[in-house]
């Protein structure tokens, strides 16, 4: 399950952070187009970030769920 979401995060990474970089700059936040860039840019490195953790943490669940799988078929 962890690697679906990890998945998940990852292909709705480029959406939400150009979303977070044009509320940033239409609600004030930020003064000029590059700060906005700038909040894009850091939100979907997080969103990445927290992406390649998910999956990382996911692999061994799925290496043991498919060892049994190969072991029987000898």
């Amino acid at each position: 399950m962890k690697l679906y979401t990890a998945i998940f995060i990852a292909a709705i990474s480029m959406p939400v952070a150009s979303v977070a970089g044009i509320c940033s700059l239409e609600f004030g936040d930020v003064s000029d187009i590059r700060q906005a860039l700038g909040v894009g840019v850091l939100t979907a490195f997080i969103m990445l970030v927290a992406a390649l953790i998910l999956f990382l943490a996911g692999i061994p669940a799925t290496l043991r769920r498919l060892r049994p799988q190969t072991n029987s078929s000898n």
